[in-house]
């Protein structure tokens, strides 16, 4: 199962750099960045976003909410289900919860089938 520091691991390793290179980039110790990739420590939230943005990744992506280094996750309560959407990261707009449902009764009420989409997608992610 990935964590953060197994992400952030891999993604530095995809760019080859060693600890020390990643924590002189980000002024912090090989130490440091050590602790982040055994999960012992966690970055605080500004320093997560300047990892998203170095290495072009999602911050849903490094916090294991999506496998995809490209997407953001949303989630919304849609009559009575919680639903997921995942969103390419450099969509313009940050949703919220209720804007994301209320996207989705939009697309029911042109007469897209929201429920099959659903649940296909459901199959498709236990696939």
């Amino acid at each position: 199962m990935d964590s953060f520091g197994k992400r952030l691991k891999q993604l530095r390793l995809n760019k080859e750099l060693t600890q020390a290179q990643l924590g002189k980039i980000f002024n912090v110790t090989n130490v440091g960045v050590a602790k982040w990739e055994s999960d012992d420590r966690f970055p605080d939230k500004g320093m997560l976003i300047k990892l998203a943005d170095y290495f072009d990744v999602s911050i849903d992506y490094l916090l294991c909410r999506t496998d995809n280094p490209e997407a953001k996750t949303y989630k919304a309560n849609v009559n009575g289900d919680e639903i997921e959407v995942e969103i390419h990261k450099n969509y313009p707009h940050d949703l919220s919860p209720e804007e994301v449902e209320l996207l989705i009764n939009q697309l029911r009420n042109v007469g897209f089938d929201v429920d099959k989409l659903i649940e296909k997608a459901k199959k498709e992610k236990n696939m």
